[in-house]
């Protein structure tokens, strides 16, 4: 098998881990703060320790950054931009590197290039609810690169475009549900296709406008791709233990962090594959 395609594999394996819409818990008396054209910049890094089977591994790490813009509010709702604005990701499959940077492009790996380039600086609007920070629908694309229906990459990324804008906009914002106090927990459940989590928060302490709450998540997904003739499936479950920092006054998230471990397995051409991974992951707000 050609390395694109475990590199796809790999890429596909990340976005069941974070491309998940995030819920966020609204509380009747808290509310989002935001003003009109405010912009908020999120830096984030990711690590990832991957296993495959016959001794195959992956190692990558990768570092992010969004922009967030306050495109106009009404009394219920806000309209964000989220554009993906920066990336330099290093990656290792079998012993063969792979890498990206989005700011010296010359030196770039072509199939790297064929997955992140069209994705670079694309804003999309996403409709955020401003009792809870959770995205409600997503707008068209302001604009959109030509993409190439011959690129194996194209599918992956529709996932990606499809669903992340939604989970980096709404993780953003983390609304603490009213009369918690320190110690206090609260828990909810996501549904979508082929994908159920439950997350359980802990509120660990507050220290003047600044709360920690703890994350323990359990996700389990089936995702399917098919390119060029091809079928992937990848059942996994993921497991991930974070912490999030956020400003009570405001609903803004200030720092994210958090590692998942994640099992399953990848199906291809009629064989299961079984995988592990390990995913460190950490984000600043500003």
């Amino acid at each position: 098998m050609k390395p694109v395609y475990f590199i796809i594999t790999c890429l596909l394996l990340t976005g069941i881990s974070f491309a998940q819409p995030m819920s966020n818990i609204g509380s009747a008396g808290g509310k989002i703060k935001l003003a009109n054209d405010q912009v908020i910049v999120i830096e984030s890094s990711t690590d990832i320790e991957a296993s495959f089977s016959m001794g195959m591994e992956m190692v990558s790490k990768s570092a992010v950054q969004n922009s967030l813009l306050v495109k106009n509010s009404t009394d219920k709702q806000y309209t964000i931009s989220n554009t993906f604005t920066k990336i330099k990701a290093n990656l290792t499959m079998m012993g063969q590197p792979y890498s990206y940077d989005s700011e010296n492009k010359e030196s770039n790996n072509g199939d790297m290039a064929k997955i992140f380039d069209n994705s670079l600086n694309n804003p999309v609007d996403i409709i955020v609810d401003n009792m809870t920070g959770k995205a409600i629908s997503e707008k068209k694309p302001v604009k959109k690169k030509d993409t190439d229906a011959s690129n194996p990459a194209t599918d992956l990324m529709k996932m990606f475009s499809d669903n992340s804008d939604e989970g980096i906009v709404s993780g953003a914002f983390e609304v603490i549900p009213p009369s918690r106090n320190i110690g206090d927990s609260w828990s909810d459940t996501t549904g979508a296709k082929d994908m159920k989590m439950i997350r359980k928060y802990t509120l660990s302490s507050i220290s003047g406008n600044e709360s920690t709450i703890l994350l323990d998540a359990v996700s389990n997904a089936v995702n399917k791709l098919d390119f060029q003739g091809m079928e992937f499936e990848i059942r996994s479950v993921t497991k991930t233990k974070g912490e999030i920092v956020t400003d009570i006054n405001t609903g803004l998230v200030k720092k994210r962090s958090s590692i998942s471990d994640i099992t399953g397995t990848v199906q291809m051409m009629g064989q299961d594959m079984p995988i592990s991974a390990k995913v460190t992951s950490a984000g600043t707000y500003k």
